[in-house]
């Protein structure tokens, strides 16, 4: 789960991290697709793609878009990103703080 902030809001992003795969979605109703490799010594890269539908409000405090819009998010963060730590993400509409929490194991 990930706590989001920007300058126009903030949100809730639930997702899964299963095999490299991730998956979400965030209060907005956004959907979220992406891969989770481990990157440098003690860090992961994030590559995330969503899309930005028309009419959709940004906690960026940047006004919607006119039309569909697809964004990709290519970012890296420590490999212990889960413990609450706060980081900053840029996206083509402006920085988005996130704080990471784990809610638990798969099990299955």
């Amino acid at each position: 789960m990930a706590y989001l902030t920007g300058r126009g809001g903030n949100s809730v992003m639930l997702f899964a991290i299963k095999s490299n795969a991730l998956i979400g979605v965030d209060a907005g109703g956004m959907k979220y697709d992406g891969r989770v490799e481990q990157a440098a010594p003690g860090n992961v890269h994030f590559h995330i793609e969503y899309v930005v539908s028309p009419g959709t409000p940004l906690i960026t405090g940047v006004g919607g878009v006119a039309s569909a819009t697809p964004v990709v998010l290519d970012f890296d963060m420590s490999e212990n990103f889960a413990n609450g730590t706060i980081v900053s993400v840029q996206t083509p509409f402006g920085p988005v703080n996130a704080k990471v929490s784990k809610l638990r194991d798969f099990n299955f």
